[in-house]
């Protein structure tokens, strides 16, 4: 599915996450934010439903699938991580449908 988001730019509504653009002033921001963390984390998603958590890949796994890594916002100590990107799109497609 990752490959064919990145051929196509082609995505499902999935509100309310939403995908970051690297070239806006948020995609800079969140760019910014994940530098602090310690991780070499490449943000490309965002949950605006109260969490407001980014979802990141893990920049240091090459597989061509990595894991999605999430960095938590809101200073709680939730930890929650996924094993790729469609175990992460899963999620959020529930998210999409209320749950």
């Amino acid at each position: 599915m990752l490959e064919r988001f990145a051929q196509t730019g082609e995505h499902p509504f999935l509100s309310p996450w939403w995908f970051v653009d690297a070239e806006s002033e948020a995609g800079a921001l969140f760019f910014d934010i994940r530098q602090n963390d310690g991780r070499n984390l490449i943000p490309f998603a965002k949950v605006d439903d109260g969490r407001g958590d980014l979802a990141c890949f893990d920049g240091d796994d090459g597989s061509g699938n990595p894991r999605v890594l999430m960095l938590v916002l809101d200073g709680s100590d939730r930890f929650y991580n996924f094993m790729d990107f469609d175990d992460w799109l899963f999620a959020a497609k529930k998210d999409a449908n209320g749950g």
